[in-house]
């Protein structure tokens, strides 16, 4: 959420305040239904429905809990994360009509509140990104901690390359907040990651196992001219230590 001059994002507990105040608690983004990137990851990781029923998944950032719905009608065991109290409700009414188990929290990215080495795999979906630096370097530490050894890491942060960069105010440290125009408008703050970034973010805890960086165009149909649309990174890791 802005404060009074409507130019500083507001920070709680490493929670920007926005998510709950102008996007989840308006009813904007409470998704129905996953993310593809989420659905492939699994589906390829545990094809096999009977190797699922004992695989521990946390999402960070689940928001509205759809990544976690599809999980969980897979058969997979769940656990989410937001700070967005709006969002947590939603999810957790869903779940109850669906008939499905998940372990849905309020809390801090930065202080997970569950014990070391208990999870298989844990998804950042876009999430951990609307963070500065700090608060993103801390939570995967937390993360780590929370994996077990072999464990893996899906994570999606957006890119350097992202045309709506230039829409946001520098922070300083590759996060961007203020956007007047644009996707990310009302959005507060979003980290936009160089790959030096990727590698030492990512690299200094995990084993990186797959770094792809995906690259949107967009075409207009009558003149076909071509502009760039998104840019972000799509990273898989290992807890080896």
């Amino acid at each position: 959420m802005k404060s009074v001059n409507e130019d500083i994002t507001v920070i709680k507990n490493g929670w920007d305040t926005t998510w709950e105040n102008k996007i989840y608690g308006l009813g904007r983004h409470l998704n129905l239904y996953p993310h593809h990137s989420v659905v492939s990851f699994l589906m390829r990781k545990f094809p096999q429905l009977q190797n699922r029923t004992k695989i521990r998944v946390l999402e960070v950032g689940c928001g509205a809990g759809n990544n976690l719905w599809f999980a969980a009608r897979e058969g997979f065991q769940v656990a989410g994360i937001d700070g967005a109290s709006s969002a947590i409700e939603f999810a957790e009414k869903r779940f109850e009509q669906d008939g499905l188990k998940g372990d849905l929290r309020v809390g801090d990215f930065q202080s997970l509140d569950w014990d070391s080495g208990i999870f298989d795999i844990v998804i950042d979906r876009q999430s951990v990104l609307c963070n500065r630096l700090d608060v993103i370097e801390q939570t995967f530490d937390e993360v780590k901690r929370v994996l077990k050894r072999g464990g893996t890491f899906f994570s999606m942060m957006y890119s350097d390359r992202h045309p709506e960069i230039v829409n946001g105010r520098h922070l300083g440290d590759n996060s961007y907040d203020n956007f007047r125009i644009g996707y990310f408008k009302d959005c507060g703050i979003v980290h936009f990651s160089p790959v030096d970034e990727i590698k030492s973010i990512y690299g200094d805890r995990f084993d990186i196992k797959s770094l792809t960086h995906v690259a949107e165009t967009q075409f207009d149909c009558e003149t076909w001219n071509e502009s760039p649309h998104n840019g972000y990174w799509r990273v898989e890791c290992l807890k080896n230590d």
